[in-house]
């Protein structure tokens, strides 16, 4: 939905008309109040009348209207055309009691307070009309959800920051270097950039906005003052910053050599709860570029400002996400601010928008963690635009929001019986009976329900699915599939890692899985739950686990691990 048919409102009045502009194409909303008109609506202090707004059933008369007006105390004012809602006033203090006797009267079908509407903040950093990656991927429009949490922190595993910058001085909480540079600070200009997309400071009337919004920044400084750096820098840093309190690490650098450290640099810090984004790199193809291609970063392309990748971003089903990278504005050295493209732009706008996720998200796997929540929501609520990744180019609304696919949602408990007994009312005199007198029914016996049919899981089988392994469970009763069967799985490879799964059967009787970045190795997939209604497992036919072995042989694009 665009920002301009989301947020214009029309209300036309008979005698009045509110008017509330969209200045300059900037996202504007209505905010309802939850109290009538008051003192800190604005009064300063009055007592003016408050304001109600009374909608009556179809039929009731003008005479029928005025009686429950009267009855209420109230004035009528005005009244809505199109809607047919009435708007009276009653004394200042009263708006709650008088809600309450409309509300009792049989001819009216609704009544609420006229509450106060306010443009909803929008950011005044004046050059957030420059900023067309923020527009493209809704973050506008997620800030009306959240704008995220200082405590949340992202640190710049980068050139370093330039943190007498006004747009980044009061964000960047703390400094460390990890190179052979003589200061933390930014000599570069790349870090600098790099921090403003992530977490400029917002509505501070100046310069740029970052998504991120209210996120907090660290500075690590990982690369020298010539942009380069090595691995075993950045290794630290990742480390010191999932030490230290970061809940996000954006890594807008890398190499084309594998490399071990660097693997378990980002696995440790993903066992602590951090998020971690890296560039895809800049090379025009679908070559690994690490840290990026690891299997717990976020590894993110670039789009430009019509929605399609440019030449020289990498791609390919191992790219997990895209987003704007092209021509970006941001903060550069000695307060000033400039455009730059490249991956590296295209990282942080994901990494930002993981720190405003992280202040809605919630633990729905009970682990303690909300990093794997968190990555669920930006890879699922991309929009397909048609770019060459896995889950298409982030939306920063829709993640916020978490418009992922819903569970089935758990049978509510049979209410409990209130413990006030209830009097058996005296019946009715009976008719005349007809003089033919008419048999009494013998009941019916009640059918005896018929036993659980049994189900099992007739076969588990393993696609290689460019840089994913998909992992498919058939679930019958004989020969008939069986659809809306809960499946659990439990997935182990031999590097160590395993993955517990849950899913449903489709109408072919197929519940599907996926193993995102899956390593090379061999895996084991036991079926741990199978529990449709009216079914029963029986767990002594069919199959109950598989294995697998994947190697340099199932595609050219997996990981060599």
């Amino acid at each position: 939905m665009g920002m301009g048919s989301k947020w214009r409102l029309h209300m036309g009045y008979k005698w009045r008309i509110i008017t509330i502009f969209i200045v300059l194409g900037l996202l504007l909303s209505l905010t309802a109040l939850a109290s009538p008109v008051s003192a800190d609506d604005g009064k300063s202090g009055d007592n003016s009348p408050e304001r109600l707004l009374v909608k009556f059933n179809p039929g009731v008369t003008a005479n029928a209207m005025a009686e429950v007006h009267q009855k209420a105390g109230a004035k009528f004012e005005d009244i809505i055309p199109g809607v047919g809602v009435q708007v009276v006033t009653v004394p200042h203090g009263q708006g709650a009691a008088k809600l309450a006797t409309y509300r009792m009267q049989k001819e009216v079908s609704y009544a609420e307070a006229d509450a106060v509407a306010h443009a909803v903040d929008v950011p005044n950093d004046p050059y957030l009309g420059s900023q067309w990656g923020l527009t493209t991927v809704d973050a506008p429009d997620a800030w009306q959800i959240t704008h995220g949490n200082a405590n949340i922190s992202i640190a710049i595993l980068d050139t370093g920051i330039d943190v007498s910058h006004p747009d980044l001085a009061t964000k960047v909480l703390s400094s460390i270097s990890f190179t052979t540079s003589s200061t933390s600070n930014d000599m570069y200009g790349h870090g600098t950039h790099v921090a403003g997309i992530a977490g400029a400071c917002n509505n501070n009337g100046i310069g740029v906005a970052g998504i991120g919004y209210n996120s907090s920044l660290m500075n690590v400084k990982v690369l020298a003052d010539d942009g380069s750096g090595f691995y075993s820098w950045i290794a630290n840093g990742i480390i010191w910053a999932a030490d230290h309190g970061a809940k996000v690490i954006n890594l807008s650098l890398g190499g084309s050599s594998a490399s071990s450290t660097l693997e378990n640099a980002v696995n440790y810090a993903w066992s602590k709860g951090v998020v971690v984004v890296a560039a895809a790199g800049n090379s025009g193809n679908a070559n690994p570029f690490y840290p990026a291609y690891c299997i717990n970063a976020i590894a993110v392309g670039a789009t430009d400002a019509n929605d399609t990748m440019p030449y020289w971003s990498n791609r390919g089903s191992w790219v997990d996400v895209a987003a704007p990278g092209d021509s970006i504005y941001s903060t550069i050295l000695d307060s000033q601010y400039g455009y730059k493209s490249g991956t590296s732009m295209a990282s942080p706008h994901v990494a930002g928008l993981a720190g405003l996720v992280l202040s809605v998200a919630s633990d729905t796997n009970g682990d303690g963690k909300l990093n794997d929540e968190v990555r669920s929501r930006i890879e699922s609520t991309c929009d397909n635009v048609g770019v060459d990744v896995a889950f298409g180019r982030i939306n920063a609304y829709q993640a916020v929001l978490g418009l992922s696919p819903t569970p089935a949602p758990t049978p509510a408990p049979s209410p409990t019986p209130d413990p006030t007994p209830v009097p058996t009312p005296t019946p009715a005199p009976s008719p005349t009976p007809d003089p033919t007198p008419v048999p009494t029914p013998t009941p019916a016996p009640s059918p005896t329900p018929d036993p659980p049919k049994p189900i099992w899981v007739n076969s588990i089988t393993f696609k290689p699915m460019g840089a994913n392994l998909r992992l498919e469970v058939k679930v019958v009763n004989e020969s008939v599939v069986i659809a809306g069967a809960q499946v659990g799985v439990q997935v182990t490879c031999s590097t160590g890692q395993s993955w517990t799964l849950n899913g449903v059967t489709a109408s072919s009787g197929i519940a599907s899985f996926t193993v995102q970045k899956a390593p090379y190795g061999k895996y084991v997939a036991t079926v741990t739950n199978l529990a449709p209604a009216s079914y029963i497992w029986d767990i002594n036919r069919g199959v109950i686990s598989a294995e697998f072995t994947l190697d340099s042989s199932g595609s050219k694009v997996f990981k060599n691990k």
